[in-house]
């Protein structure tokens, strides 16, 4: 997956795969992963086309949910 941001904040934009919109591939990782991201378009609409995840999980909580995603 492509990535954005994660240096000086919290968060990082993941670019949703070919023909997934932000609520298509929200809606992917929920049922695939049980991972819970943030659907892009819900900051308008230059944020369709990505997913955004968090950092202010635990550690662990958020190396868990990177290993569920090399999975898919």
């Amino acid at each position: 997956f492509a990535a954005y941001g994660g240096k000086n904040a919290p968060y990082v934009w993941v670019k949703t795969p070919q023909g997934l919109s932000s609520w298509g591939f929200f809606n992917y990782l929920l049922t695939k992963c049980n991972v819970v991201v943030t659907p892009g378009i819900g900051f308008g609409p230059g944020g369709e086309g990505y997913v955004r995840l968090s950092s202010f999980g635990s550690r662990e909580d958020t190396e868990e949910a990177m290993e569920r995603f090399k999975k898919i």
